[in-house]
């Protein structure tokens, strides 16, 4: 782990947005994954069986002819997880690497605006997330809304 982070920091110290970018898609592509994977897992315990439901529908193989076995078969199951929404994952990495350079200089000024010292670090953190939330959040999320 430490070779990783000193790895990290390396890039960082060369190249601090374009690592930046790349971390942020990372993260939100490990972010949506598990996000869909949980959405998986809560939907099929919800779609369970329940006591007094119908099994046959699960032992029992009827007979099939290839159109019925195409159309029946492979059609979308109501009991199983919607399938993993690849489109979604690039969107959201997507959304992580083009907002980097604007969430990097942000951040920077912001560290420059409100420098947290020794003596006084409670009341510019409390700004910080303030001038966050006030003004660049808003705009995150319009962006974020309009894909």
């Amino acid at each position: 782990m430490s070779r990783l982070i000193a790895k990290f920091n390396s890039y960082y110290a060369d190249k601090p947005v374009l690592t930046i970018m790349i971390t942020n898609a990372i993260l939100g592509g490990i972010a949506d994954t598990v996000a869909q994977s949980l959405t998986a897992i809560r939907t099929k315990s919800r779609r369970s069986l329940r006591v007094g439901d119908d099994i046959s529908d699960g032992i029992e193989m009827p007979e099939y002819n290839e159109k019925s076995f195409a159309k029946d078969f492979m059609a979308p199951n109501k009991k199983l997880p919607p399938p993993f929404d690849f489109e979604r994952l690039t969107r959201f990495m997507s959304f992580g690497f083009i907002m980097s350079p604007a969430q990097f200089h942000w951040f920077a000024f912001l560290s420059r605006a409100f420098p947290i010292t020794k003596e006084s670090a409670t009341v510019p953190a409390m700004k910080r997330v303030a001038f966050d939330q006030l003004i660049f959040a808003p705009m995150g999320m319009l962006r974020f809304t309009s894909n």
